[in-house]
């Protein structure tokens, strides 16, 4: 099974908190990102080393179509990810939210997008 990382780093640009990812695709971005992963994959997120980042609280569907999102990511067992296991029927792509709480307290959520490609003929 395919696993695709999402890495997470709090940021601050111009005094404002902002969330640094990028996956292990090397796609990245600063608040935004569209991670593309194969059916039947699995998908974890978690905090870069020295991330800034307390705990990812959250992360769940925007979108409401749960075309990919067929259940919210769980947390990792003795860790700070959180990880979803890709449904072989999964397709299209599906804004989400990131729910984390900085090292300060801070709370702070963002809305990337997960994508996955339709199969090859």
């Amino acid at each position: 099974m395919k696993k695709t990382s999402i890495y997470l780093r709090s940021i601050k640009i111009d005094g404002k908190n902002h969330l640094a990812m990028y996956d292990s695709n090397g796609d990245g971005g600063i608040d935004d990102l569209v991670t593309t992963t194969p059916r039947g994959s699995k998908v974890e997120w978690t905090t870069d080393s020295n991330s800034g980042i307390k705990k990812i609280t959250k992360i769940y569907s925007k979108s409401g179509k749960r075309n990919v999102f067929k259940k919210d990511p769980a947390k990792k067992f003795l860790s700070n990810a959180l990880e979803m296991d890709i449904e072989k029927d999964a397709e299209g792509e599906e804004a989400y939210a990131i729910d984390y709480i900085l090292n300060d307290g801070t709370k702070n959520s963002i809305d990337p997008v997960i994508k996955i490609p339709p199969p090859k003929p």
